[in-house]
């Protein structure tokens, strides 16, 4: 019985996150389209909204310490209230970047944004979602393409820094890519919690996993 109902409680916390981290893939892709459009109305509204939406995270941690505390779970249980933690947490920052980004679409002075920042912010988006995938159901492949996806994000980040002279004098537009290359970090943070659910060991994306886990 007691069994059940730990069952049904990560069931429920793991849904809620999930679809808190499908609102965050959802912002990370109208801050930067709002960036790219000059759109104020929208980043008024991602500003706006940022607290309220983050409320969730609080509360999803807050169930995951409950589960912990009051279930003792061992083994995957724990793993899996472990992993639910991390990702609420990670996508609470990755909420907080968007603002920081919508922001900048208010500010911006930037007549010509180059594509590269489009590209950056769908592979965000594309390593939140195989992420979550991988976090519900316990898909090693997702995860490995969500981790994979980071290379590239770097690379969009350092063609954009060498193609652009005058990259790094626009500071709004640095400043996007940076925390748009932030929100892929913070994205690793959850495949670590969540790789170490599904293999059952710790790993360390830049070291362990690609040597072991991504051949």
């Amino acid at each position: 019985m007691i069994g059940v109902i730990l069952e049904n409680k990560l069931s429920k916390v793991l849904d809620e996150a999930v679809g808190y981290g499908n609102v965050t893939s959802e912002r990370v892709r109208n801050s930067v389209s709002g960036y790219i459009r000059k759109d104020v109305e929208t980043a008024e509204s991602i500003i706006e909204e940022t607290s309220a939406v983050n409320e969730e995270s609080y509360r999803i941690e807050d169930e995951c310490l409950k589960i912990i505390g009051l279930h003792q779970p061992v083994a995957k249980d724990l793993r899996l209230a472990s992993a639910i933690l991390r990702t609420s947490i990670e996508l609470e920052r990755i909420n907080i970047l968007s603002a920081y980004i919508a922001r900048y679409a208010i500010d911006s002075a930037e007549t010509v944004i180059p594509p590269h920042i489009e590209f950056m912010s769908q592979t965000v988006q594309d390593m939140i979602n195989d992420a979550l995938g991988a976090l519900m159901n316990m898909d090693i492949q997702l995860l490995k393409r969500s981790t994979k996806n980071y290379l590239q994000l770097q690379e969009f980040y350092n063609q954009l820094h060498d193609s652009q002279g005058e990259f790094m004098e626009s500071g709004n537009l640095v400043l996007v890519a940076r925390n748009l290359l932030s929100m892929g970090h913070h994205v690793m943070g959850m495949d670590d919690r969540i790789a170490y659910l599904i293999v059952g060991r710790r790993v360390i994306h830049h070291k362990v996993f690609y040597s072991v886990l991504m051949k």
